[in-house]
């Protein structure tokens, strides 16, 4: 299992890859995320993806409810697809959403390579391809941002320990980054993927 990544740690670049000046990025004048955050994101393929969590920006919204990500220290996520773009979000929840569908909230038509969330006991950035999440369903089990989350452990044990806590859950609640699918980013974030001005998700429900 990876290293845990400190939350206040710096590593790698924001937008991971650092601009090879000798590509030409025709195809990826998109570039720099779509964040307006200056980050470089020529792609040059996944050999050189710097796959390692960025710092947070410190303005950077959440791609998903628009919440900027760096204030909710205890609680945000980030994703990096292979072609360098990369996104912040202020919760696991809002990173189940864009996992499920990066299209519908601009991503590119890229594979997710890195995955990084917070973990619920140190408050530390974990690989989240790594990680096992307890789907929590009930907004009074956890004090979560947004009201409910997949709530991130480094290790199982840690997330058996928490549904032992809680009648309402069992090991079937125990899940990985790989069933992040359309039903569960529904379940936490079914408000964003109302169709309501054309572009895929309702932008009056985005957090302002």
């Amino acid at each position: 299992m990876l290293s845990s990544i400190g939350v206040g740690t710096a590593v790698g670049l924001a937008g991971c890859l650092g601009g090879d000046d000798s590509e030409s990025g025709d195809d990826t004048d998109n570039t720099a995320d779509g964040n307006g955050d200056g980050d470089d994101t020529n792609g040059t393929g996944t050999d050189d993806l710097d796959l390692e969590a960025a710092e947070f920006p410190a303005d950077q919204e959440c791609a998903v409810c628009s919440m900027t990500a760096a204030d909710h220290p205890d609680w945000n996520a980030q994703a990096v697809h292979d072609d360098g773009h990369r996104e912040y979000f202020c919760s696991s929840g809002c990173l189940a959403a864009y996992y499920a569908a990066p299209e519908e909230f601009g991503g590119p038509d890229s594979e997710i390579e890195g995955v990084w969330v917070t973990e619920y006991e140190t408050g530390e950035l974990i690989d989240g391809t790594e990680a096992s999440f307890v789907r929590v369903t009930d907004p009074d089990d956890v004090d979560d941002i947004m009201m409910r989350n997949p709530t991130p452990f480094a290790d199982r044990a840690d997330a058996e320990a928490f549904i032992d806590e809680f009648d309402a859950y069992d090991e079937d609640d125990i899940i990985t980054l790989e069933e992040f699918d359309m039903e569960l980013a529904e379940l936490y974030r079914s408000q964003f993927f109302e169709d309501d001005d054309g572009n895929g998700h309702n932008q009056s429900l985005r957090a302002v």
